[in-house]
């Protein structure tokens, strides 16, 4: 992403849900990976967000990429969610 805004006048990102969706009333409990059982997203999510060491911070991702967002063309579609 960040070469992108570097080269790019617009970005748009699919699929990418924001920092809040997983504490949302009605969002939909879904597999974090679609061809094995296990953790749903969101758990997935929570697992590594919180994790003492390694692990991908999701959620604080989801918060850089919506600061970005208010100083660079960044569109964020499928869920919808907008930069506040």
């Amino acid at each position: 992403l960040i070469l992108a805004m570097d080269a790019c006048y617009g970005i748009h990102v699919y699929g990418m849900i924001n920092d809040t969706y997983c504490k949302s009333e009605g969002f939909h409990k879904v597999p974090y990976h679609y061809y094995e059982p296990g953790r749903d997203e969101c758990e997935e999510y929570f697992l590594h967000e919180n994790a003492p060491y390694g692990g991908h911070r999701f959620i604080t991702e989801k918060k850089v990429f919506a600061e970005w967002a208010k100083r660079h063309t960044i569109i964020f579609t499928h869920p919808n969610w907008t930069v506040s």
